[in-house]
Parts: structure tokens; sequence; C-alpha cells
């Protein structure tokens, strides 16, 4: 043995000195870990309701699920700020006699939100954005429509008082004269129709207009012409053409009656338009 020991020139002290050094390194190495899990900065993200997500994990699935789970916080939180910035928004005001004019039909501004809720593209959406001279006809028109034909719905004469107003208005054609154009024709009945073929509250013949109402986005088919808002477009749209190519409104209103003169047919317009101009005067909005 001790001619072996000799012979790979081992000694007790060398051997003692490798074990010391040997507990010194893993003791280093332990501590330098302990340090770093002391030292190494946390990550986290803090929401702007106080909320705080930890990214640190202990294994690398663990920290894939953390990083989703925060992700998905801060879109739920982004999220929530839309909500609250929706609820911000400050809510449409109208002239008084839109408000005189509701509450005299025993509603509020509440109903009008409600029907453009039920109707996102009503023109009852763009009514706040109206000057107030354009509101009050709404008003005026809106109670008239009610008082010739009771039958109809308030949601109905609204839409059709907007939607008589603001297709004047883009049409350039004088909204009282609209107004009791679609008297004359309907007695402001969306869903009239005659043996003839004319449909809706301006009468529009559907079998001769249907390309052009078509191309201009206004009535696919032949059921949207009783839409309150889209039959009075079409009405309207149709007597500014004519007005375009005769020159005169007395010219247009032959044309659109049939292309007759019909006396009879100007005599109860103008009649409908005193009462029209007189039912504005007594209301006083």
């Amino acid at each position: 043995m001790r001619k072996i020991m000799k012979k790979r020139r081992f000694s007790m002290p060398r051997i003692a000195a490798l074990l010391l050094l040997a507990c010194s390194v893993f003791f280093l190495a332990g501590y330098a870990e302990c340090a770093d899990e002391e030292t190494a900065p946390k990550t986290h993200s803090t929401l702007s309701d106080g909320t705080v997500i930890s990214t640190v994990t202990e294994s690398t699935a663990a920290k894939n699920t953390a990083e989703a789970e925060s992700k998905t916080a801060v879109i739920l939180n982004g999220s929530r700020e839309e909500e609250k910035t929706g609820q911000k928004k400050s809510a449409p005001v109208y002239h008084d006699s839109i408000y005189n004019a509701l509450r005299k039909q025993g509603l509020s501004k509440d109903h009008i939100g409600l029907w453009c809720s039920e109707h996102p593209v009503s023109t009852l959406n763009k009514l706040a954005a109206l000057d107030p001279a354009k509101q009050k006809k709404v008003a005026n028109a809106s109670s008239y429509i009610r008082k010739v034909n009771p039958q109809l719905s308030v949601k109905t004469a609204w839409r059709e008082a907007m939607a008589l107003v603001y297709y004047s208005q883009k049409y350039n054609i004088p909204s009282d004269l609209v107004i009791s154009i679609a008297k004359a024709e309907s007695r402001f009945n969306p869903g009239a129709a005659s043996k003839a073929g004319a449909l809706g509250v301006m009468q529009v013949m559907w079998k001769v207009h249907n390309g052009m109402l078509r191309s201009k986005g206004i009535a696919a088919t032949r059921e949207h012409m009783f839409d309150p808002e889209r039959g009075v477009e079409a009405g309207v749209l149709i007597l500014a053409r004519y007005v375009k190519v005769y020159g005169t409104l007395q010219k247009a209103l032959n044309r659109y009656y049939g292309g007759r003169m019909a006396h009879s047919y100007l005599k109860k317009v103008n009649n409908n338009m005193a009462h029209l101009q007189k039912h504005e005067s007594n209301t006083g909005y």
C-alpha cells in the first residue's frame, strides 16, 4: 500500500487540501445563488385601477401563463376605460321647441334616445346637429302629423317629421311644401298603397323609379318603401330631380302628380301649406 501511495504521489495533507477546496467552491456557489435571488428585481405591472400583476414565476410554463394573464388584464382594463369614456360623452342638447313638443305629447328626450337606438341609421340621430330653426320645424311637424293622423304612433310621427325636414334641406326643397305633399298623398301613412302601385308616405311609383332608388341606396326592395324615412327620402329626391329637369316647382309638381295639369292637386297642396303654417303659429314652439 505504501508503495502504491508513493508511486501515485498522494499524501494525506494533499488530500485534505483538495477536500477543503471542494467544500469552499460548493458553499461559495450556494451563496452566490442565494444572493442572485435576493437582489433580482421583481418585474410587475400596475394597472390604473391599482391591480398589480406579477410576472415573476418559478418555471417557464408559469411565466408564460402569468404574461398571458397580464396582457388579458390590460386589455380588459382598456375596455373599462372605453366604457368610462363612452359614459362621459355628453347627451344631445336640443332646441327648446323639441323639449316643449315632447312634453306636450307626454314624452321626454329619452324617447328620442330610445328610437335612435332602435333605428341606428334614423335621421333622428342628426336632430341635435340641425340649426334651431330646423329643429323648430321638426317639433311642429311631429305634432302636425299626429293631429292629421292620430292613428300613427308617436315614434313614426317623429321619424317622419325629422325625415321630412332633413331631406328637404338635403335636396333643397322647402320643408313646408314637402310636408304638405305628404299630407296630400297619404295623410302621412307610411303603409299607404294605391291601386296604381304608388307606395309609402310620398306615394312613389316603385315600378317606375326602383332602378334609381336601388342605385342611390334608398330602397333595395318594394317593402322598403313602407319605411317612413326611406319613403320620405324617395319622394323628396324624385321631386328635386323634377325641379331640376322642368325648372319650376309648379311644373315639377305636375310631373310628380302624373304628368298632367292638376289644378285640384295644386290647390290641395297650397291649402295644406296654409293649414300647416296656422298650426305652427298656434303651437308657439
